[in-house]
């Protein structure tokens, strides 16, 4: 293990508590306990030289604690429409000056961060209740210049769950309702080497990259991800 990050990414990872249990059917911890979207994340946010990392759907604070302390020298965001959730999760990073917690709607956070920070990296998991805020979320992100991590997505593999919302999945569908639809995006790759075992033996779920061509060369540089083309947004 060459890369002294990797060490931190591992260190602050499993030292992090698994609140989440209590409810997730994975399990609970940062990522769903995935180590693979951490050493992901980790990547894209180096390779981007993202100037704060956002997190929409906190729940209890798993995902949001590990990245308050992973990267102690960037501002992190994160908000849930639980207003319990928010309290505990803010309570629980209050150690941390650079995570702010709020209690509101996920597009609201994610303009306010973009009006205050530059090249964001945002995860996207807040895909609870009748009110699906995905698209949007994805459009405020892309357009906005950022990099979208979105988590639960169809990655077309069988180990890899997602979430679906009536006769919707999250997968390729939901980009092609995008303002933009981008004709390219990136999915976590199942084959990926990674540095350590991945322990989540539970429920693992698929992950997407969505991003503005400027990033396309820390995505396709990320040994994690494989790229793939979303066929409505390639003119015939």
């Amino acid at each position: 293990m060459e890369d002294p990050e990797i060490g931190k990414t591992l260190s602050a990872f499993y030292r992090t508590g698994r609140a989440g249990a209590a409810r997730l059917s994975d399990g609970g911890g940062p990522f769903g306990f995935d180590i693979a979207v951490a050493l992901m994340t980790d990547q894209l946010i180096r390779g981007g030289a993202c100037g704060a990392v956002l997190e929409t759907g906190c729940f209890l604070g798993d995902t949001t604690d590990y990245l308050a302390r992973r990267y102690p020298g960037l501002p992190v965001w994160s908000c849930d429409i639980d207003a319990e959730a928010a309290g505990f999760t803010a309570s629980r990073v209050a150690g941390h000056p650079n995570a702010t917690v709020t209690c509101e709607g996920s597009p609201e956070m994610l303009r306010r961060a973009f009006w205050e920070f530059v090249r964001p990296l945002a995860f996207l998991d807040a895909h609870w209740g009748a009110d699906w805020p995905l698209i949007t979320e994805l459009d405020i992100v892309v357009a906005n210049g950022g990099i979208a991590v979105v988590h639960d997505f169809d990655i077309g593999h069988e180990r890899f769950s997602f979430d679906a919302y009536g006769d919707l999945a999250c997968g390729p569908g939901i980009l092609e309702r995008m303002a933009e639809p981008p004709a390219r995006y990136w999915v976590l790759d199942p084959a990926a080497p990674l540095p350590v075992p991945c322990l989540q033996v539970g429920r693992r779920a698929g992950v997407a990259v969505v991003a503005g061509t400027r990033y396309w060369p820390a995505a396709g540089a990320c040994p994690y991800l494989v790229p793939r083309q979303l066929a409505a947004a390639v003119a015939p």
